[in-house]
């Protein structure tokens, strides 16, 4: 195995330990896919920015707080990766179907939502130790499922 396969395997090991994190918001699940201090910075499907582990220990903590889960996440075909030294890029299409509260209170499927994602990883785990972590987070929503590409038909 080349190093660049060595480096593309522990990083699907980090993506799919924190794709699995995501199932039931606990947050301490996920802290160990991220850095040590306040480097990680994600643009959330949510429309907000978290700064640090500990900013998106919070998010997870006041979303179980009202009831909000995360039932399901699954790829919709495998991430690609991209490794260029101690960097690297992956990104991966996916669905998620949450719980959470409707206006009346009741917890409620709210069906499926398709989105994008992208990871930057630094072979750096805040401390300085060479382990993959990510670093940066965009995550969008997708298109609907058989939706038209504009300017593509």
């Amino acid at each position: 195995m080349t190093d660049v396969e060595k480096d593309t395997a522990a990083i699907l090991e980090v993506h799919n330990g924190w794709n699995k994190s995501n199932l039931g918001l606990v947050a301490e699940s996920m802290l160990p896919f991220f850095p040590e201090g306040d480097g990680y910075l994600q643009f959330n499907l949510n429309g907000f920015t978290y700064r640090g582990k500990a900013d998106k220990a919070k998010l997870w903590n006041n979303l179980r707080a009202v009831g909000v889960d995360i039932v399901r996440l699954e790829e919709t075909e495998p991430p690609t990766v991209q490794v260029f030294g101690d960097v690297a890029l992956l990104t991966s299409e996916a669905e998620a179907e949450l719980v959470m509260p409707t206006p009346t209170g009741k917890l409620e499927s709210s069906g499926v939502t398709r989105f994008r994602n992208t990871e930057f990883y630094r072979r750096d785990d805040g401390n300085g130790n060479p382990d993959w972590r990510i670093w940066h987070m965009h995550v969008s929503e997708a298109a609907p499922e058989g939706a038209l590409k504009y300017g593509t038909e």
